[in-house]
């Protein structure tokens, strides 16, 4: 399905994909030993991630899940806290040259993990992304990816190599990360629906805002610039139509969160603070404890067991499903023919 500007519409596909603009000139190489990764704090700007050798497993906090491999790149248009690691289980450590967002000229080659053989090795760049103004950024996908063999792939993985190669290469790069992610917008079948001018409630874009993504480092004042509005009439709006004060509603929704992944299983509770948007795992624990009144640890003990006792539950289901089946085979072999069964007569010599 191709998004194709309709004639009444005031501007084209076109118009709005040329809006689109990335900036900054934060780009690195990040080369991953053996069962290495790396974490990326929650942020407003855009995360792009081209695995150039070997393959990657790319986490969201929302919980999307891909798997790259050589050639493939994948956006975080979101901005949401995401990791990459090499192996399901790997440690994934902070990524600080990402999280500061240096600006350089040639792109640093940072090593990280053990030492040995390079497993994969990642073209990262930290973006601030312009918008035009009929965007709804919350109804964006949280990943944009190009695939080595798609259509929108329009490089490939030893083209973006050679462009971050010499002086003025993290200016060069950043334009292709744009074209690229043009290509993706465009790409998608929804595209016309993203930028389409919808006139939404402040209040509830702000909500959705939390919800999407409640990692990010809220303030009263970036939800407020977030939705158009001014910090006080925002904050007064808010608690008047939610009962609650903005900042009340983004706790709520990060432990939430941060219980949902506890209850998965699959990350670790420091990997989980950060995807909750605490920089302490300690600071994090207390206030997940003040909330649900059980320690993170104890939450996933609690969703283990449960997960265990369901397992006991449908196993003597599944034993007398089985034994049932058995018996009637048995039941059926002894049967005369006339009675329902087949009766096989085997010939002797």
């Amino acid at each position: 399905m191709q998004c194709i500007a309709g004639s009444g519409d005031a501007r084209s596909l076109s118009d709005l994909l040329s809006a689109v603009e990335l900036r900054g000139r934060s780009w690195c190489y990040s080369d991953l030993g053996d069962q290495a990764g790396f974490s990326v704090p929650p942020s407003e700007a855009v995360l792009f991630h081209a695995v150039l050798h070997g393959s990657a497993r790319l986490a969201c906090a929302s919980g999307e899940v891909v798997e790259l491999g050589e050639g493939d790149i994948a956006m975080v248009v979101s901005g949401e806290a995401h990791a990459l690691r090499t192996h399901a289980d790997s440690r994934a450590t902070t990524h600080e040259f990402l999280r500061d967002n240096r600006s350089v000229d040639i792109p640093p080659t940072l090593l990280l993990g053990q030492g040995g053989r390079v497993q994969a090795r990642v073209l990262s760049g930290r973006l601030q992304a312009d918008w035009p103004g009929e965007v709804d950024r919350a109804a964006l996908p949280a990943l944009v990816r190009l695939g080595a063999g798609s259509p929108a792939g329009l490089l490939q993985a030893q083209a973006l190599a050679m462009a971050g190669m010499g002086a003025g290469s993290a200016a060069l790069l950043t334009r292709l990360a744009a074209m690229l992610l043009v290509a993706g917008l465009r790409a998608d079948p929804r595209c016309r629906q993203l930028f389409a001018p919808v006139r939404r409630d402040p209040i509830a874009q702000a909500r959705q805002l939390i919800a999407a993504n409640p990692a990010v480092d809220w303030t009263v004042e970036r939800l407020a610039r977030s939705v158009g509005m001014g910090r006080s009439n925002f904050a007064a709006h808010f608690t008047q139509a939610v009962g609650r004060a903005p900042m009340e509603v983004v706790a709520e929704q990060r432990m939430e969160h941060a219980a949902a992944l506890l209850r998965q299983g699959k990350l670790k509770i420091a990997e989980i603070s950060e995807m909750a948007g605490y920089n302490s795992e300690a600071a994090f624990s207390r206030r997940f404890t003040r909330h649900f009144g059980i320690s993170p640890s104890q939450m996933r003990e609690r969703a283990r067991a449960s997960q265990a006792q369901s397992a006991n539950r449908s196993r003597p289901q599944v034993q007398g499903m089985l034994a049932a089946r058995l018996a009637d085979g048995i039941a059926g072999a002894g049967r005369p023919a006339g009675a329902g069964g087949t009766l096989v007569i085997a010939s002797g010599s």
